[in-house]
């Protein structure tokens, strides 16, 4: 058996939702699963494209400090915070200057 381990490196991360934000592949390469599954990283005074879908989606804040947008309302997140984002809700993060605010997005297809 090999140990298959993914970690986030900001680095190498490749971009998401039109270089907004800094992204990538949650579960190790070749691992299926019933959902959709990417790494959200933003720095400094910036903020995700905002975007809606049909699906709903769980946001698990790990490292950092930022805000959610969901629906017109803001919430601040922190590490350890998990975020229900309900299908047909237009949505974001965001993040201060001098912060960072790194999260796991699943979604179900």
């Amino acid at each position: 058996m090999s140990i298959n381990i993914v970690r986030f490196n900001k680095e190498t991360a490749p971009t998401g939702h039109n270089g907004s934000i800094l992204a990538g592949a949650v579960l190790p390469e070749g691992m299926e699963a019933p959902f959709g599954h990417a790494w959200g990283y933003l720095e400094g005074e910036s903020m995700m494209e905002g975007h809606e879908h049909g699906t709903e989606e769980v946001y698990l804040v790990f490292a950092g400090e930022g805000y959610v947008h969901i629906g017109g309302e803001r919430a601040a997140v922190k590490a350890g915070d998990v975020v229900r984002v309900p299908p047909g809700e237009y949505h974001t993060m965001s993040c201060e200057v001098g912060k960072s605010l790194l999260w796991a997005a699943f979604w179900w297809r």
